[in-house]
């Protein structure tokens, strides 16, 4: 039993005395098996007891919904080389803790799921502890081996106030979530990295709204730029929405006629089919624009560069002979943008995964019911993308 539970807890240089439980707590109570220990001032061992104090009490896990509670004797000896009294050190407990370093780990590696608020009531612990073991964590992801493409994407963290989310897109890797959406942060990040990150990098992945490409693209200058294709094929889709109020007026059901006419043509059922068909009929001008945004999503699944470069002057083509409308402002879009939505072709690349990543984040936002704290927030959300092993390997001892 004194093996079991001395192996099964990690108990190093102490073996178990006793076990009892209540309904709350689990007890276990310590004794020493080293009769030596090593003086911090002088690293020399010294077998001098100077005192031995009372039992320290300190929290070590959660077992069966139970706290677990370890009572480890205090002891003090004498180094006749220092010719001074030191404490005995405990490698799995920091000093005037009141936890070992397995519950610090435990605490903080279940944050990576829960609330804060529901990791305190658990482990009847406060806010206090689990930020100050939270902010010890280095959250500087090192980026992966071999060729790199990096995609950049805004989101919200508190109403106005937008961040950057910089991920890996090969290897589906969050690299860093910068506090502010402006040239200062991304330089900081991006100027602290070291070289050979940066020249490893061969793409780079925007939406068209994105404010700070110039800067990004400025320390990749032998990198391609991509316009991630869903945010192209939605904007697309908006201007046609918008050309609806004039050309479609009387649709009251236009919720579901948006909803079906943004689907791609081979995924229509032929409910769907004869119920656009209908509609088109009252709108020939909408189906000319919905013919357009077919062509697009035929573009997007084409196979070759080349096939895609006649594509494009095909759709150029279409907006061009259209009226006056918001949906022929798309033509300046692609000829803007021309170069790099023709760059997709060369690997596909999107920026699917770093939607993913703020899908994620939206959901650890609304779970943890807000934060105050801007560098708590990016470490919370850091937390749930980096592995487990980062997080032992920093909060145990080596």
């Amino acid at each position: 039993m004194n093996y079991g539970i001395k192996s099964f807890f990690s108990f190093k240089g102490f073996g178990v005395n006793k076990v009892s439980s209540d309904e709350n707590e689990v007890l276990v109570y310590l004794v020493a098996r080293r009769k030596t220990a090593i003086c911090p001032r002088c690293d020399k061992k010294s077998k001098k007891l100077y005192e031995a104090g009372r039992l320290r009490k300190v929290r070590h896990s959660r077992y069966e919904g139970k706290q677990v509670v370890v009572f480890v004797p205090k002891r003090r000896f004498f180094c006749s080389h220092c010719n001074l009294p030191f404490n005995e050190k405990i490698e799995w407990i920091s000093y005037k803790a009141r936890s070992t370093n397995n519950f610090a780990m435990e605490t903080v590696s279940s944050l990576k799921r829960s609330s804060f608020t529901a990791i305190q009531e658990m482990y009847e612990t406060n806010y206090h502890f689990l930020t100050k073991h939270l902010k010890s964590i280095d959250m500087n992801v090192k980026w992966p081996e071999g060729k790199l493409r990096l995609g950049f994407d805004e989101h919200s963290y508190a109403k106005r106030h937008m961040m950057i989310t910089i991920t890996e897109l090969t290897t589906k890797t969050l690299l860093a979530i910068l506090p502010y959406y402006d040239k200062k942060s991304i330089e900081k990040y991006l100027s602290e990295r070291p070289e050979d990150e940066l020249t490893r990098v061969t793409e780079l992945c925007f939406d068209m709204r994105f404010k700070q490409r110039k800067t990004v693209e400025s320390f990749f200058p032998k990198a391609a730029t991509v316009i991630d294709k869903f945010h192209v094929l939605s904007y697309l889709a908006s201007l046609i929405d918008m050309d609806r109020k004039f050309d479609a007026p009387e649709f009251k059901n236009y919720e579901r006629i948006k909803q079906i006419m943004r689907m791609p043509e081979y995924r229509l059922t032929k409910r769907e089919y004869d119920f656009l068909n209908s509609v088109f009929k009252q709108c020939p001008n909408l189906k000319k624009k919905w013919d357009i945004y077919q062509k697009l999503n035929t573009f997007y699944r084409l196979k070759s560069k080349k096939e895609a470069v006649i594509s494009l002057a095909e759709i150029s083509n279409d907006l061009f002979k259209l009226e006056s409308s918001c949906t022929k402002d798309f033509l300046g879009t692609i000829n803007r943008f021309k170069e790099e939505i023709l760059n997709y072709f060369d690997n596909k690349t999107t920026n699917a995964f770093t939607e993913g990543v703020h899908t994620k984040i939206k959901m650890i936002k609304r779970t943890s019911f807000c934060f105050r704290n801007i560098n708590v927030y990016i470490k919370k959300v850091m937390l749930a993308f980096i592995p487990i092993a980062v997080i032992l390997g920093q909060l145990l001892p080596h």
